[in-house]
């Protein structure tokens, strides 16, 4: 305990100093709204004269060097009463090295030559309300919507893009709706938080506009100076999602499902979404690993219901005491309900209830006040009530301020089952600066804290951890980024007998070369027992997901016992359309465990793919196959042999339809 106070107590110091010299050093750029009355046609080409009279964003940043890109690009902003017009026109002097893979929407580019343009309507001066846009050099789209959306094309919002390979480099053109965004109903003129980034391949450096810093820090975006959003009278506010499934299962015979999905939005602030009857059966899942945990690890949610507004249900930080609302808790509903969105520019609100039959309820509901980059609070409750599930309740309130470089937060939060309950207090104190991150952490957690919609890793512990990150890309050599941690922890039960004490540690160097290798070291006590364990790790073509490869092996003691862990995996695009990945771990220790994952995929085109997934796991085999022809406007349509989500394969056969209004 005294270790981790004395190197806290030097960091802060340390802080204080660095404070001072970096108070000053940075800057949001501006740039000044402009009306158009004549939009500009969307076909990469710049050649309209509407940006002729648009304002231009250039001299892109390095944020790691604060220094001007070699390859400089230049971007165009212009808006009229139904949409927001972007354009990149970005320079190249190696055209013909510009990388652009992916063609399906909705994918992630990494390793590609990509522009992204990021929003914030409210001003807020924090990442939660930032919408992205993002486009690759073959004009294939993606984005991150502030809050969440689901992946239905019409909800998650139509925009469009283009692109054009010209001698010296690409260019491209965006037009974007007002109604795809969150925005305030201004009285007149606002401002609005923006920003223009470009991803170089062949460098592999990300650039902005208004210099964020390695910290992508929300308050130095640029500002958008007098802008006029059109009123809520413009917007549809009313959506309607339909599904229907008729199916074969050997053994259960045949069935016909269906469901509806509404979304309301009756400001351009809230967002209400009704789901009746949800198909969750066939939306494939996450698998869970197998390595080593001593207490139950986190999956992904990726049900379209829970990922709609996802953002606005965030209570706690996944780290510390874990999630206070894990969405996979609540496992099937008749009817959900949830209402999400900003009540104003510092305000937000989540609320959801779920239903199950006539008793089985559970509800989440999340008060938020942001004072931008200065911090902000947080008020929250759950309930759960029914037959299968004991009585649950709890609530909280959370928040942390900003000063300078560091931030002090705080939680002090009650939650009950039945008739026991008890609390957990936190209090952490972080500091930032571009390359360092270090945190000190005190916590509490009563032994009859009962959390059962959430994932709480372990209860009856209290003490300190100090956790301390350092990234770096450097721009010359053979080492093109560094990134390294330390964490340590003292924890107590909270009697005062020992849990849990130890220090972890990890450096990953990436090379010029496109290699990465990593090594870790870990020893610690706990309940009495002993670990020591060192992992090393090798990684290639980290920025090519389409022929990637590693591999981890990680060797030592754990709870006084000898374990060996194997993780290795692949990835390979073939004849240019189908890609292949598999994915494998090995753990040997009290028992023996294997998981290999299988994944095969043939894409038609952006919109229509042929797929299959293969799960072996102790000795158990699962398999699907499916068709898929969506991802774009109006009707989608799903063929399914076998049951995603199941742990040996089941004879089923389903057809999904799925249409929207």
């Amino acid at each position: 305990m005294k270790s981790v106070g004395v190197v806290a107590v030097a960091v802060a110091l340390w802080g204080c100093l660095t404070s001072l010299l970096l108070a000053g050093q940075y800057s949001s750029r501006t740039i000044p709204a402009v009306k158009t009355t004549n939009p500009p046609t969307i076909d990469g080409k710049l050649d309209d004269e509407a940006w002729r009279n648009a304002p231009v964003a250039k001299e892109f940043i390095d944020p790691y060097t604060g220094k001007p890109a070699a390859d400089q690009t230049e971007a165009y902003i212009l808006y009229d009463s139904t949409a927001i017009y972007v354009a990149f026109y970005c320079h190249d002097s190696q055209p013909e090295a510009i990388v652009a893979r992916e063609i399906r929407p909705g994918s992630d580019f990494p390793g590609e030559d990509t522009v992204t343009f990021q929003i914030d309507p409210y001003f807020s001066r924090n990442w939660v309300n930032i919408s992205a846009f993002i486009v690759n050099a073959l004009g294939t789209q993606n984005e991150r919507i502030a809050g969440g959306r689901a992946a239905k094309r019409e909800w998650r919002g139509i925009w469009q893009a283009a692109v054009q390979r010209v001698s010296d480099g690409w260019t491209v053109e965006m037009r974007i709706p007002w109604e795809v965004l969150n925005y305030p109903n201004a009285n007149g003129a606002t401002n609005m938080s923006i920003n223009f980034k470009r991803d170089h391949a062949r460098t592999r450096i990300d650039y902005f506009w208004s210099d964020v810093t390695p910290m992508r820090r929300p308050e130095l975006m640029g500002i958008w100076q007098g802008v006029e959003p059109p009123k809520a009278s413009n917007r549809k506010s009313l959506q309607f999602m339909s599904y229907l499934t008729p199916e074969w299962q050997d053994g259960a015979g045949q069935e016909i499902r269906a469901g509806l999905d509404l979304r309301y939005t009756p400001t351009p602030q809230l967002t209400g979404v009704l789901s009746l009857f949800p198909d969750f059966r066939n939306i494939e899942e996450a698998v869970e690993g197998i390595e080593f945990s001593r207490s139950e690890r986190f999956v992904e949610e990726t049900r379209p219901f829970f990922m709609e507004g996802i953002r606005y249900f965030d209570l706690t930080e996944p780290y510390g005491i874990g999630r206070l609302f894990y969405s996979r808790r609540i496992e099937e509903f008749d009817a959900g309900l949830k209402v999400f969105g900003n009540l104003n520019s510092a305000l937000s609100l989540g609320v959801l209830s779920t239903f199950r039959g006539k008793r089985d309820q559970a509800s989440v509901a999340h008060l938020r006040y942001s004072m931008g980059e200065r911090g902000g609070w947080s008020a929250y409750g759950l309930l759960r009530r029914g037959n299968e599930y004991p009585h649950h309740d709890a609530y909280g309130v959370s928040g942390n301020v900003r000063f300078g470089n560091f931030r002090i937060g705080g939680k002090w939060i009650y939650a009950r089952e039945a008739n026991t309950g008890g609390v957990t207090t936190d209090l952490s104190l972080n500091y930032e600066v571009p390359r360092w991150f270090s945190g000190l952490r005190w916590m509490r957690i009563d032994p009859d804290f009962r959390a059962s919609l959430g994932l709480i890793y372990f209860t009856d512990r209290q003490g300190l951890s100090w956790y301390t990150r350092y990234d770096n890309q450097i721009r010359q050599g053979a080492i093109r980024e560094v990134e390294a941690d330390v964490f340590l922890r003292d924890y107590t039960h909270c009697n005062g007998d020992p849990f849990e004490r130890g220090v972890r540690a990890s450096l990953d160097i990436t090379l010029r070369s496109d290699y990465r290798i990593g090594i870790g070291h870990e020893v610690a006590t706990f309940e009495g027992t002993h670990d020591r364990v060192y992992q090393i790790r090798l990684q290639g073509n980290v920025s090519n997901r389409f022929r990637q490869w590693g591999i981890g092996y990680e060797f030592g003691q754990r709870s006084d016992k000898d374990i060996r862990f194997v993780g290795f995996g692949f990835t390979r695009r073939l004849f240019g359309k189908l890609d292949v990945g598999l994915n494998g771990s090995i753990l040997r220790f009290d028992e023996n465990r294997d998981q290999y994952i299988l994944t095969v995929s043939w894409e038609f085109d952006e919109l229509r793919a042929l797929s299959a997934r293969l799960v072996h796991q102790d000795g158990n085999v699962n398999w699907y196959l499916a068709y898929r022809s969506a991802g774009g406007v109006g009707q989608d349509l799903y063929i399914i042999i076998g049951d995603p989500n199941a742990g040996r394969f089941t004879e089923r056969i389903a057809l999904k339809w799925v249409w929207a209004m």
